[in-house]
């Protein structure tokens, strides 16, 4: 297996295994801020910010988890009827049209990035906001990236596991 292979899948594991840890640490600090709650009358500090950032990361890892396996919303009622032969030509219109606006989304929310940065707000626990935002291009950077290369290889992958 080559080295580029090799890293291609330990890349794919690194984001499963995020999305994982992220939500079961999300589950633990949610029933243990209302645990705390309800017996002893307030939380953690930090928690509520904490939750809301966790569910932010989960939905951009998990959009790119969909990207990876093409199992995103599509709305194909069009394209059900075509001609067999005229399928993988619009996939890969599709494909090359999703990368695309990734890549347009990818950019803005850098500008967006750079724009928390120059404010150096804190989220919580001294953190930045930019480093709990910074999911949000490298995100779309990824997305754009697994739809382009899907629009341009010989036949249109259906699943970009491997």
């Amino acid at each position: 297996m080559s080295l580029p292979s090799k890293l291609h899948r330990f890349l794919l594991k690194a984001e499963t295994l995020l999305l994982v840890t992220l939500l079961l640490s999300l589950v633990v600090i949610a029933v243990t801020q209302v645990v705390m709650r309800n017996l002893a009358g307030g939380g953690l500090l930090w928690a509520d910010a904490y939750t809301r950032i966790s569910v932010l990361w989960l939905a951009m890892l998990g959009a790119m988890l969909g990207s990876r396996r093409q199992s995103h919303l599509a709305i194909d009622a069009f394209v059900r009827f075509l001609p067999a032969r005229w399928k993988n030509r619009m996939a890969r219109i599709n494909n090359g049209l999703t990368g695309l606006i990734c890549f347009t989304a990818a950019w803005f929310s850098g500008d967006f990035l750079a724009q928390e940065y120059r404010y150096a707000d804190l989220a919580f626990a001294n953190i930045p906001n930019w480093w709990c935002e910074a999911i949000i291009p490298l995100a779309f950077f990824v997305i754009a990236l697994r739809y382009s290369v899907a629009a341009f290889s010989p036949e249109n992958q259906t699943n970009l596991d491997t």
